[in-house]
């Protein structure tokens, strides 16, 4: 059982959470978040300004790895292109402009994540 921090007060509806070796992920109607260990990374839905599939060499150059587990069968390799993310960790929160997150999801993960992108922009 991985243990991760809670994360305060979720901006939206839950739509969608996964654990997947030792990463978790959450889906709202207003952001998308990932925590490893004691960081959560959150970004909201309308500072997504574009989310792509990339191929494993790109995510490769852009992330280091956190553990020794078989990329294969963990999902596809995804860039998110946003205005602002906000990285929270122990000694505080760190907001970053203009970022490019790499991160693996699963097919359904990143077909609710689209879903919610495109009905976000049409509100």
């Amino acid at each position: 059982m991985y243990y991760f921090p809670k994360v305060k007060m979720l901006r939206g509806e839950l739509k969608r959470s996964e654990v997947r070796n030792s990463v978790k992920y959450q889906l709202t109607t207003k952001e998308f978040i990932q925590q490893r260990g004691h960081t959560t990374f959150r970004i909201a839905l309308e500072n997504i300004i574009g989310f792509v599939e990339c191929d494993d060499a790109e995510f490769s150059r852009h992330v280091h790895r956190l553990s020794s587990g078989r990329s294969d069968g963990f999902g596809r390799a995804y860039k998110i292109v946003a205005s602002v993310l906000h990285l929270v960790s122990p000694s505080g929160v760190v907001e970053q402009a203009q970022v490019s997150f790499y991160t693996r999801l699963s097919r359904p993960f990143a077909q609710q994540l689209e879903d919610c992108l495109q009905s976000s922009s049409l509100a």
